[in-house]
C-alpha cells in the first residue's frame, strides 16, 4: 500500500519518467512509516501523508488529477456528511414514537448529538485546508537545518509515533464500530436507527431489515473515519511542532560550545535559531486557527453528549446498556484527550527552551550575541499554546474540566427532577 502526498497512486502509471521520480520521493510505503524504515531519510512532512489520504477518500479534500468521478466522489461524501444530522435526527423522533425503552432512546440521542458536530468540523477542515498544507514547505527548511544522526532519528521518530497514533485510532474506532453492527446483528435491531425514506417505504419486512442494516453499517463506517480524522489531525500536527521544539531547545544548549566555531559563526547559527523559532511560531499561528475552530465544536458537543451519557447511565440503562454507555463516555473523553495530551506536552517543550538559552554558554560569545541572545530569551517565554476560540485553552486540564462539568450538569438535572420527568412524560405518551 502507497500513500502519496500529492495524488493518488493509481495515475502513477501515467506520468513521465521525471515526474515518477520527483513522485517517489514523495510517497512512501505504509509499513516504512509504520516501522521507520527505508533507505531515505525520513521528513517532518511524512507525518501527514496518511490523514490527508484519508480526508481525499471521504471528500474533505480532491483527489489528484480531478476528474469527473473524483468530483462526484467528493459530492455524494459532503451530501452524506451535510444528511447526517438530519437523518439522525428524524430516525431519533421516529424511535420515541416506536419504543419505549428509554435505555435505547437515550443511546440514540448520544449518537444523534455527536453527529451534529461532524459536518461543521469536516467543513471547517475543508475551508482552511491550504493553511494546514502552508505548513510544509516551513516544515521542510526546518528539517534541512538538522543534519546529525540524533536530530534525524527524532525526526523519524515523529514520524513513527504519528503513524502509531493513526493505526491506534483507526483500529479502536472501527472495532467499536463492528462491535455495535455485530451486537445489532443478532439482537435484530437497527445499529443507528437513522432515517432511511426510500428503504423505509419497501413493505417486505426482511428486506427492509437487512438492506437498512447494510445501509448503516456502510454509513457507519464512514462517519467513523470522518470523526477519526477531525480527532487525530491536530494532535499530529502539534506533535510536529513538538519535535522540532525540542531540537530547537537541544540545538540552543549548545550554543557556544564548539571551540572551533568563530564569533561571526556563533552569531550566525544563533541567528538561525531564531528564524527557526519564528518559523515554529509562524506553523502554530497556521495550525492554531483550524484546530481551535473544530476543537471547540468538539468540546461543546462533548460536553452535551457526556450529560445525556450521565443520565443514561444513572437513571435508564440496564447492565448491558451500562456498559455500552460507559464505553461510550470514554470514546468521547478520548475525542479531545489526544490533542489537548500533545497541547499539554508541547507547552511543558516550550517551557524548557527559555532555560537552555539561558544555560547555554554565552559568556564565551560575543557582546553582539549576548544581546540577541537576551531578545531570544524573552521571546521564547512564551509559551506556545492553542485556545478554542478564545474560550477554551487546549490542554488537559480544560479536557476534564469538560468531565466535570458534564457531571455536574447531570448532578443539577437529576436534583431539578429532570430525568423524572422526561421517564415519565416517555410513559404518558407510550
Amino acid at each position: 500500500m502507497y500513500i502519496c502526498m500529492y495524488m493518488k497512486t493509481d495515475y502513477i502509471s501515467f506520468l513521465c519518467g521525471d515526474c515518477r521520480k520527483k513522485l517517489s520521493r514523495n510517497m512512501r510505503s505504509f509499513f516504512d512509516l509504520y516501522y521507520g524504515r527505508g533507505s531515505e531519510e525520513f521528513e517532518t512532512n511524512d507525518s501527514f501523508p496518511l490523514i490527508l489520504w484519508c480526508w481525499a477518500l471521504i471528500g474533505v479534500k480532491p483527489f489528484k488529477p480531478y476528474g469527473f468521478f473524483r468530483l462526484l466522489q467528493m459530492a455524494f461524501c459532503w451530501f452524506c456528511l451535510f444528511m447526517s444530522p438530519v437523518v439522525f435526527i428524524i430516525g431519533f423522533i421516529q424511535l420515541t414514537k416506536q419504543t419505549s425503552s428509554m435505555a435505547v432512546i437515550f443511546t440514540t440521542l448520544q449518537a444523534s448529538l455527536n453527529s451534529l458536530g461532524l459536518p461543521l468540523k469536516a467543513f471547517v477542515t475543508a475551508f482552511y485546508l491550504d493553511r494546514l498544507r502552508s505548513v510544509e514547505p516551513v516544515y521542510k527548511s526546518l528539517d534541512a537545518r538538522y543534519q546529525n544522526p540524533q536530530a534525524r532519528f527524532a525526526i523519524r521518530n515523529n514520524v513513527t509515533q504519528s503513524t502509531h497514533m493513526f493505526i491506534t485510532l483507526v483500529v479502536s474506532y472501527f472495532t467499536y464500530g463492528t462491535v455495535a453492527w455485530l451486537s445489532s446483528a443478532f439482537t435484530r435491531t437497527q445499529t443507528l436507527n437513522i432515517w432511511l425514506p426510500f428503504i423505509d417505504w419497501i413493505p417486505h419486512p426482511t428486506i427492509h431489515f437487512w438492506l437498512h442494516f447494510l445501509i448503516e453499517v456502510v454509513y457507519l463506517y464512514f462517519l467513523l473515519i470522518t470523526q477519526c480524522m477531525n480527532d487525530l489531525y491536530p494532535a499530529v500536527y502539534i506533535k510536529a511542532i513538538r519535535t522540532h521544539i525540542t531540537l530547537l531547545t537541544d540545538r540552543v544548549s549548545r550554543l557556544g560550545e564548539d571551540p572551533e566555531l568563530t564569533d561571526e559563526d556563533n552569531y550566525h547559527e544563533l541567528i538561525d535559531c531564531v528564524r527557526s523559532h519564528q518559523e515554529l511560531l509562524q506553523i502554530s499561528r497556521a495550525v492554531g486557527s483550524v484546530i481551535s475552530i473544530t476543537l471547540f465544536i468538539q468540546f461543546t458537543i462533548a460536553a452535551t453528549v457526556l450529560c445525556v451519557c450521565m443520565l443514561n447511565l444513572f437513571l435508564f440503562a440496564d447492565a448491558s446498556n451500562r456498559v455500552i454507555t460507559i464505553v461510550y463516555y470514554l470514546c468521547v473523553l478520548t475525542q479531545t484527550s489526544l490533542a489537548c495530551y500533545q497541547a499539554s506536552m508541547l507547552e511543558l517543550d516550550c517551557a524548557r527552551l527559555p532555560d537552555a538559552i539561558f544555560h547555554c554558554n554565552w559568556w564565551d560569545m560575543d557582546k553582539r550575541s549576548r544581546r540577541l541572545l537576551i531578545y531570544f530569551m524573552h521571546r521564547a517565554q512564551k509559551e506556545i499554546s492553542f485556545v478554542a476560540v478564545k474560550f477554551f485553552k487546549i490542554n488537559l486540564g480544560t479536557n476534564l474540566s469538560i468531565a466535570k462539568f458534564s457531571f455536574s450538569l447531570y448532578t443539577f438535572m437529576n436534583q431539578m427532577g429532570v430525568g423524572q420527568d422526561v421517564k415519565h412524560e416517555f410513559k404518558s405518551v407510550g
